[in-house]
């Protein structure tokens, strides 16, 4: 699968989704879970050459921030497509988790009635909470469909109660730290992240996944095989998943972006010093959080996209 690229991803910087409409996104993220609207406007030319999704140039963007502070965003474009949400499940980036203090607040508050709620503005309720392994330190998870269909968890880490050793949230809701990606091919996705990209790959090991299961009919004992990729500084992880072999890939409308959670951005080695296939020419951005930093985008083996930020 081409030469080994290590350190070619540092840290996840950016979750992009794309959705029908900003409206019914932003004020559910800005009001329930204290994300702050830190740039909006219209998709210059300059970034989409660098996607090479010329049809998405103009399109309404808004990219918010945890209100830790955290420089990890949640990006929004409205596209006006709908489809590649959850359900149904499709190969490639699947869900965003997040940092939270505690999941089981975070449901009661995404699912009580607030000021300005509207039908379609709200999150839906997937499963969850629950630990994740029998531990007093365990993890313990929620997971949610946001008002676009977007699939979250939100994930309490206690001290101690990481074996990668990473650290709990410092607000309510902070930042991604894991993304999941699904394929059909654990093989091919260990390859890619581990022997392509140079992270750590941890051993697979089979794991219930309630929500997945009843999504594609299958009985609720069912387990799929699970690993991780480690990415280094013990801030951020990737979860690779093993689909069902009829699970389809996501859809990618001419010259834009794949739908729903349609690419994951990360910091990266020098884009000169990897030897990687770019969708197009890496180009500097002067859009925040870019700042002038070179962007280019690959594809990962499920149709992923990846944008890897200089």
């Amino acid at each position: 699968m081409g030469k080994k690229n290590p350190r070619a991803l540092l840290h996840i910087e950016i979750a992009t989704h794309c959705v029908p409409d900003l409206s019914t996104c932003i004020p559910v993220y800005r009001d329930l879970l204290d994300y702050r609207l830190v740039d909006e406007g219209r998709l210059p030319e300059p970034l989409t050459t660098a996607w090479s999704t010329p049809n998405m140039t103009g399109m309404p963007f808004a990219l918010l921030q945890p209100a830790s502070g955290a420089e990890v965003y949640l990006r929004f474009i409205e596209t006006g497509n709908v489809g590649g949400y959850w359900p149904p499940v499709t190969q490639g980036w699947i869900a965003t988790e997040m940092l939270c203090t505690d999941p089981d607040a975070v449901l009661e508050k995404l699912r009580g009635d607030y000021p300005g709620k509207n039908d379609g503005t709200t999150f839906t309720h997937i499963g969850g909470p629950a630990d994740l392994y029998p531990s007093p330190k365990s993890a313990r998870a929620l997971q949610m469909a946001g008002p676009a269909g977007e699939l979250m968890y939100f994930t309490r880490l206690l001290p101690g109660g990481s074996r990668f050793g990473l650290h709990g949230a410092k607000s309510f809701v902070d930042r991604p730290f894991i993304m999941v990606v699904g394929s059909l091919s654990m093989a091919d996705n260990q390859a890619f992240y581990g022997d392509v990209l140079g992270l750590k790959i941890w051993e697979q090991e089979p794991f219930r996944i309630g929500q997945m299961s009843r999504v594609v009919g299958l009985p609720p004992a069912t387990t799929y095989p699970i690993s991780l990729a480690r990415i280094p500084g013990r801030r951020f992880l990737l979860e690779l998943e093993e689909l069902p072999s009829y699970i389809k890939r996501r859809t990618v409308p001419d010259g834009q972006l794949p739908e729903g959670l349609a690419m994951v951005s990360f910091t990266s080695a020098p884009l000169s010093e990897l030897n990687l296939d770019y969708r197009a020419e890496p180009r500097a951005i002067d859009l925040p959080p870019y700042n002038g930093r070179k962007v280019a985008v690959i594809e990962g083996p499920a149709g992923e996209w990846l944008e890897l930020i200089d």
